[in-house]
């Protein structure tokens, strides 16, 4: 449909002006330096990736406490590994994996249970970056002196983002995701002939959960939260390799203040040109080195495309038996197109679509 094909070109421009600003940054700070700065890291990288693993397991328990049937550990996870890839690789704004998610894991609990976990995950994800937020917003403000007019957009931000994440709560609470799923599918971008669940279902799945199970999704949202300090304790890791002599305290107020601006930039692909931008305004507003902050930029982008590749190896295994179980399904083969083909899916409305998801 027109209004899918014109997302798709957007996704492309955004893609195409975020390569943009990173190569103007890597420019304006100089190769050299930078080249100097990665240098530093070596063999140290595997420990960042040994921290992305752990983050990615905290991650899976969070979802895996959402699904009434059980499923084994390391299936969910590399489930999740393969739809972060999808999110991190291809240009659908984070949101194609949540639909691949879903798909890779209705064999094994049914449709409208993998399309509720995924969705009520996603919200989970979304507050527990929030708390993150919260906790490090007293830190990041301390740090803004004589900054009045950042400090004020900081805390609009933050309450903006609350404000998100509260309402995408309540809707799922009271059973309100129908009508914007509707609307979604008659832009042609919604998820329903994917994942075989109508918004009604969808809706009454989730209620039922939040009603039922407020227990579960209490403990998901904390598992999600240990993530995101896996995630800052990964920062200060990085940091000391770089021979910076951060607090843990600094590293809560670089993560905080950088996920309330990839918050807001939620909508570029694999936040390109965003994630080193948002490190670089960071560290420099808080007066620390911007080129430290744009090295600790690229080795967190690389380890993502490491980490990346081993999801897509997972896509391409489960993409193959689910197919090849279902081969008299075209329904079922038309859901698991290549990682680039995947629309928009309302799967992710009203979560932020930042890293690590």
């Amino acid at each position: 449909m027109r209004a899918a094909r014109s997302l798709r070109w957007l996704h492309l421009a955004l893609i195409a002006a975020g390569s943009v600003l990173l190569v103007a940054l890597v420019r304006a700070i100089g190769v050299e330096r930078l080249a100097g700065e990665l240098r530093r890291c070596g063999s140290a990288f595997l420990g960042v990736v040994a921290l992305e693993l752990l983050l990615d397991a905290c991650n899976t328990l969070g979802w895996r406490r959402l699904l009434p049937t059980r499923v084994g550990f390391w299936r969910l996870y590399w489930i999740r590994q393969a739809g972060t890839a999808v999110n991190q690789l291809t240009p659908t704004a984070s949101l194609g994996g949540e639909v691949v998610k879903g798909v890779l894991l209705r064999p094994y609990v049914g449709a409208g249970e993998a399309a509720a976990s995924v969705v009520a995950a996603k919200l989970a994800f979304a507050m527990g970056q929030t708390l993150l937020v919260l906790c490090g917003l007293a830190a990041v403000l301390s740090r803004l002196h004589g900054e009045p007019a950042l400090r004020a957009g900081l805390v609009v931000a933050t309450l903006a983002t609350c404000a998100g994440v509260g309402g995408f709560l309540l809707l799922q609470r009271r059973g309100g995701l129908a009508r914007p799923l509707a609307l979604l599918g008659r832009l042609g971008v919604g998820p329903a002939e994917r994942l075989h669940v109508h918004a009604a279902e969808l809706d009454r799945r989730l209620a039922t959960l939040h009603r039922e199970r407020p227990g579960a999704f209490a403990a998901s949202v904390a598992w999600h939260f240990v993530a995101q300090l896996v995630g800052t304790l990964q920062l200060f890791y990085i940091l000391r390799v770089l021979g910076e002599s951060p607090g843990f305290t600094t590293c809560l107020a670089i993560e905080a203040f950088a996920l309330v601006i990839d918050s807001t930039l939620f909508f570029v692909p694999a936040r390109v040109g965003v994630q080193e931008g948002s490190r670089v305004a960071v560290f420099s507003a808080l007066g620390l080195s911007a080129t430290t902050g744009l090295a600790v930029a690229l080795i967190v982008r690389l380890n993502q495309l490491l980490v990346a590749g081993l999801g897509l190896l997972a896509y391409a295994y489960f993409s193959s038996t689910t197919a090849a179980a279902d081969s008299g399904d075209g329904a079922s083969a038309r859901a698991l197109e290549p990682p680039g083909s995947v629309s928009a899916s309302g799967l992710a409305a009203g979560g932020s679509a930042t890293s690590r998801q």
